[in-house]
Formats: C-alpha cells, sequence, structure tokens
C-alpha cells in the first residue's frame, strides 16, 4: 500500500519551513514600517514573500492535483482553506510593501500603501507563522503532535528563522542597521526560549501524557530520532547559533543565523515524519494488514490474464 495518503512528506517540510520563516519576516518587516516607519530590508521583504510562495507551491504538489488546487480555497470551514488564503494575501502584501521602496514602481514613497500593506503583513504574516503548529495539534491520532505545544514550537521556530533570515540579509549588506544592533541579541533570546521549550515538551510528552505519546517522544530521546535532534537540531541549530549571535561581528552573526535556518528546516522534517507514529482505531491495524500490497500472487495473475 502506498504511504501517501497514510503519513505526510518532506514537502510539506518545506512547506512549513519556507511559509512560517518567510511569514515571520513579512510580519517583522510590517512591526518595522508601523512602529519604526524604517525598511528592515527591501531584500528581506521581497525574500519573505517568495518563500511564502514556494511554501505554497509545495502545499499544492504534497496535496496532489495540482491543476485543481483552486479547490482548495472553497471551503470556508476548513483550516487548510483558511492558511491557503492568508498565504495568497501575505504574498501580495509582501510584494507590494517591498516594491513601495523600489523606485521603479509608480508607488514609490507611498506612505499610504505602505501603512496599509504593513498592516495586512502583520496580520497574515503572524497567521502563516502560526497555522502549521495549528493544524498538527488538531490531529488527536497523532500522538506527538497532539496539543497545544506544537503551536508554541512552530512560532518559536518561525519567528527564530525569521529573525535570522533578515541577519543573513544584513551580513549580505542588505539590512538596516536597527538588523545588525537588535535581530542578533533577540535571535539569541528566541534559541535559548527553543531549547527549554523542546525540553519542555519531550518531558511533558514522555511523564505526563498516554501511553502512546511517551512511546512516541523516546524516539527523540533514545530512538532513531535522536541523533538528529541531540545534535543537529539542539546543538548546531539553537545552542551554537545562541553563543554566535551574542558575538559582536558580523561574519559570526551571519554564520549563526545560516545555522538557525537549517536548525528550523531540520526541526520540521521531523516533527512531520514523527507523525508516522499514530493512534489507531479499534480494529484498522488488523483491517490494513488484511489489504492486498499490489505483489500478492492472486493479484499478479489477474493481471497476467487481463494483459
Amino acid at each position: 500500500m502506498s504511504q501517501k495518503h497514510e503519513t505526510w512528506g518532506w514537502m510539506l517540510a518545506f512547506d512549513f519551513f519556507f511559509a512560517g520563516m518567510g511569514a515571520a519576516m513579512l510580519l517583522f518587516a510590517g512591526i518595522a514600517e508601523l512602529f519604526l516607519g524604517s525598511n528592515l530590508s527591501t531584500l528581506g521583504i521581497f525574500a519573505g514573500a517568495v518563500f511564502v510562495g514556494l511554501g505554497a507551491g509545495l502545499l499544492i504538489l504534497e496535496l496532489g492535483r495540482p491543476f485543481q488546487a483552486l479547490r482548495v480555497f472553497m471551503n470556508p470551514k476548513a483550516i487548510l482553506t483558511f492558511g491557503a488564503w492568508n498565504m495568497s494575501i501575505a504574498i501580495v502584501a509582501g510584494l507590494l510593501l517591498g516594491s513601495c521602496w523600489v523606485e521603479t514602481f509608480p508607488w514609490y514613497g507611498s506612505i499610504a500603501l505602505r501603512k496599509i500593506m504593513a498592516i495586512i503583513c502583520v496580520v497574515t504574516g503572524l497567521i502563516v507563522a502560526t497555522y502549521p503548529g495549528i493544524l498538527l495539534a488538531r490531529h488527536k491520532g497523532r500522538p506527538f503532535w497532539n496539543g497545544p505545544g506544537m503551536l508554541v514550537i512552530f512560532l518559536t521556530s518561525s519567528l527564530l528563522t525569521g529573525f535570522s533570515a533578515f541577519v543573513v540579509c544584513g551580513w549580505l549588506g542588505q539590512g538596516a542597521p536597527v538588523v545588525s544592533s537588535l535581530f542578533p541579541k533577540l535571535a539569541a533570546a528566541l534559541c535559548a526560549f527553543q531549547f527549554v521549550l523542546w525540553m519542555g515538551y519531550l518531558w511533558i510528552k514522555n511523564t505526563g501524557t498516554t501511553e502512546r505519546e511517551a512511546a512516541a517522544a523516546k524516539r527523540w530521546i533514545s530512538g532513531n530520532y535522536a541523533g538528529p535532534f541531540r545534535v543537529g537540531l539542539m546543538f548546531l541549530g539553537t545552542l551554537v547559533p545562541m553563543v554566535l549571535f551574542l558575538i559582536p561581528h558580523a561574519s559570526s552573526t551571519g554564520i549563526a543565523g545560516l545555522l538557525a535556518i537549517l536548525g528550523g528546516l531540520l526541526m520540521r522534517n521531523l516533527v512531520v515524519y514523527a507523525g508516522q507514529d499514530r493512534t489507531w482505531l479499534p480494529g484498522e491495524e488488523k483491517y490494513r494488514s488484511r489489504l492486498p500490497h499490489g505483489d500478492e500472487a492472486f493479484l499478479q495473475k489477474v493481471w497476467t490474464k487481463q494483459v
């Protein structure tokens, strides 16, 4: 049996990564525009919109039937529809906000348009950055995902990767002074929070929840996810960037930003694949074990006769 309809794969993980990071970048750009009246980075604003669009494209491919993608916008009660509309609005608002800082566009310098687009970027950016955690937390049959903790984990990672992306823009010489002075410190604080958050999440799952949730958490503590989690996410993607962010040097903060971004990508892949652990309905495992896999002798015989 194909696993496509049983679990999600790397494309959804990359969607969560790009959409979350891009949405956080638009969120920060909107806040800076509204409260500071400044442009954090024109490159960063455009990159945020492109990242959200890239995530949306990967989501369409993961869901299948890309030529029927418009149908995802037509069910107002579905959380996917809610997410799809907010991603689309965020992309348009981000592109318009970025273009307000480019002289070739006729609306260059329009303060009113900048403020309106900034408000939309703040609202939709926050929603899109939070949305993946909400989507996963609603799956009661997936022990590792279930619960409000997943929402906080994804929002924290989105904010961290968004900060880091702007730090990288500053490293490349495409960021405002506030990026180089304030963002590394904020990113370091988020790294520390992410470390504590993951420790608490796994401890709660392992000791204070159901037997299946504890079993799922053990895979992260001492199972097949332990190595990538400890070395990749917690050490290289969290602790090392936290230290480098605090070193007042452009190269150190730039490398820290890249490591934090890669850590966010790894985290989403691990979390998505952790959804393979699921709670089965009574009798469901027995039923599925009896379904044909496609290579049974009687099926081969039938296909041979038809040919």
